[in-house]
C-alpha cells in the first residue's frame, strides 16, 4: 500500500536532512544519485501522472491534495485516471507517500504545485495557487526548488516571487528557488503522448532557478525545453490552448457550411490534412470542454485591456464554441419538429456525457450545457456514458438508460456526443428513429442526421 504522510513531526524525522541549506552542489548531486525528495502539490490530472513519473525514476515523493477522497483511493492502491493504472500505484508504493499536511512538504528539496486554475467570472482565479503556496513556503527549507506546473496568467510566476520577498522577506534564487514549467498532459490520449516523450518547458525567476528546474525535468522527461522567463513558460502555454480554441472554432463554421452544401466535413478536413506542412487537423463537434481550452484563452483579455489592446479573434472564437451546445439543442428541435413531433416531453438519450473519449471528466462538458437547455425546452432527458455510472446536474438526477436496441427505440431523438470505447461502431445505432451525430463519425443511414 502507498504510506500515509500522517504528521509533521513523522515527515521531518524521516529525512535527517530537514532544515538544512540545499546548496547548489547539494541539489545536483541528490538529484544525481535519486536522494532528492520531491513534492507533488495536487493529484488531480497533472499532479499524480507526474507522482508517479519522479516515483518510476527512483525518486522519494510526497504526494500532498486536499482531496481526502483521492487519498484515500491511492492509499487503497486503486487510481481514479485513466493515465494512471492500479498497478503502477502497487509497484511505486514504497518510493510514493501521500496526505493532506502541508508540513510534509519540510522534506523536500523540489516542490511542483499541479492545482486547478479555474475561471471567475471571465477572469482566472488564482485562489488554489495562491492557498498552495500560503500554504507550503513555511515549510520549505532555504534552498528548495519551487516550480509552478498549473496553468496561469503571464506575469503570475513573478508577482508571486514579488509577494514572497515582500511579505516573508524570502529572497528568490537563494533562499527558494522559483520556476513555472507548464503542464502538457493530455488524459487518455491515444496517439502515444505521455509525459515522457513531451517536451517540457521550463522558464525560472533566475537562471539557477531554470537550471535546477530543468535538471529536476530531465529526469522523467526526454526533452526539457529551457525558456528565457517564467512569462514566456506562462503565455506559451496559454497560447497553445488557445491556438486549439481558434482552430476548433473554425471547424465549427466549416461544419455549419459542409452541411448546407451537402458535403461530408470529415472528408474536407481529412483531404486538407494530407498535406504535410502547414495544416493541423482540428475536428468539429458538440463544443469544448475540460479545464484547459475553453478556459485558458479567457486569461489573456485582462492583460490585453491593460495593453491597450485587443483579443477580437480570440473572443470570437470563445463565443462561436460557447454557443455551440445551444446549437445542438436547436438542431434536435428541428429534427424532432421535421418529423411531426415536439420538444416538450420528447425523450432524448444523450450518449456519452463526459467531455472528451475515455475520460470521466465532466468539467465544462458540452453535454452538461445541452441536457440544461433540453430540460428547460421540456424534454425528458436520460444519458447513456459508460465512465460517468451516474449524474446530479443542478441538484437534480439525470436517469441513465441502457444502451440496448430496446432503449434506443424508445427514444425520440438519440444525441452522440462523446463517442467512448468505440461506439460508433455498434450496430444498435440502427434501432434508434432519429439520432443526431455531433462529431460526424457515424457510418450514414436514414435515421443518421449531422449536427
Amino acid at each position: 500500500m502507498v504510506t500515509m504522510v500522517s504528521s509533521p513531526t513523522d515527515s521531518r524525522a524521516a529525512d535527517p536532512r530537514a532544515g538544512t541549506v540545499v546548496e547548489v552542489a547539494d541539489f545536483d548531486r541528490l538529484i544525481a544519485s535519486r536522494k532528492a525528495v520531491v513534492g507533488i502539490i495536487g493529484l488531480g490530472y497533472t499532479g499524480l501522472p507526474l507522482a508517479t513519473g519522479f516515483a518510476a525514476a527512483g525518486f522519494s515523493v510526497v504526494g500532498l491534495d486536499t482531496d481526502a477522497e483521492k487519498i484515500n483511493a491511492i492509499l487503497r492502491g486503486e487510481s481514479y485516471l485513466p493515465d494512471v493504472s492500479d498497478l503502477e500505484l502497487e509497484e511505486l508504493h514504497p518510493r510514493l507517500s501521500v496526505g493532506t499536511s502541508p508540513a510534509a512538504m519540510a522534506a523536500a528539496d523540489a516542490v511542483v504545485v499541479c492545482v486547478p486554475t479555474p475561471t471567475s467570472h471571465g477572469v482566472a482565479d488564482l485562489s488554489h495557487v495562491d492557498a498552495a503556496l500560503a500554504a507550503v513556503v513555511p515549510h520549505l527549507r532555504p534552498g528548495t526548488l519551487l516550480v509552478l506546473q498549473s496553468t496561469i496568467p503571464p506575469g503570475t510566476t513573478s508577482a508571486a516571487a514579488r509577494r514572497l520577498t515582500r511579505e516573508g522577506g524570502i529572497r528568490i534564487g537563494t533562499d527558494l528557488y522559483l520556476a513555472m514549467a507548464p503542464e502538457r498532459i493530455n488524459p487518455a490520449n491515444a496517439d502515444g503522448w505521455r509525459m515522457t516523450n513531451t517536451p517540457k518547458l521550463v522558464g525560472g525567476f533566475t537562471p539557477e532557478c531554470t537550471r535546477r528546474a530543468t535538471v529536476l525535468f530531465e529526469q522523467v522527461c526526454e526533452q526539457v525545453h529551457p525558456v528565457s522567463s517564467p512569462e514566456v513558460a506562462e503565455l506559451a502555454k496559454v497560447f497553445e490552448n488557445t491556438f486549439r480554441l481558434v482552430n476548433i472554432a473554425l471547424s465549427l463554421e466549416l461544419s455549419d457550411l459542409c452541411r448546407h452544401l451537402r458535403i461530408p466535413v470529415r472528408e474536407v478536413i481529412d483531404a486538407a490534412a494530407t498535406k504535410p506542412y502547414g495544416f493541423l487537423a482540428h475536428y468539429p463537434g458538440p463544443g469544448v470542454g475540460g479545464e484547459c481550452i475553453p478556459v485558458d484563452p479567457l486569461f489573456l483579455q485582462p492583460l490585453a485591456q491593460l495593453a491597450g489592446t485587443d483579443l477580437s479573434l480570440v473572443q470570437a472564437a470563445h463565443r462561436r464554441i460557447t454557443e455551440r451546445p445551444g446549437q445542438v439543442v436547436d438542431r434536435i428541435v428541428e429534427l424532432i419538429a421535421a418529423g411531426g413531433g415536439t420538444i416538450q416531453q420528447a425523450r432524448v438519450l444523450i450518449v456519452g456525457v463526459s467531455y472528451k473519449e475515455g475520460v470521466a471528466d465532466l468539467r465544462n462538458a458540452p453535454a452538461l450545457d445541452i441536457i440544461r437547455a433540453l430540460r428547460h425546452c421540456g424534454a425528458q432527458v436520460s444519458y447513456y456514458d459508460p465512465l460517468v455510472p451516474s449524474m446530479v446536474l443542478d441538484n437534480q438526477a439525470v436517469p441513465v438508460a441502457a444502451w440496448t436496441p430496446t432503449e434506443l427505440a424508445a427514444q425520440d431523438c438519440v444525441v452522440l456526443v462523446t463517442p467512448h470505447n468505440r461506439i460508433a461502431a455498434d450496430p444498435h445505432w440502427s434501432a434508434a428513429p432519429l439520432v443526431l451525430d455531433t462529431r460526424n463519425v457515424l457510418t450514414p443511414g436514414d435515421n443518421i442526421e449531422i449536427l
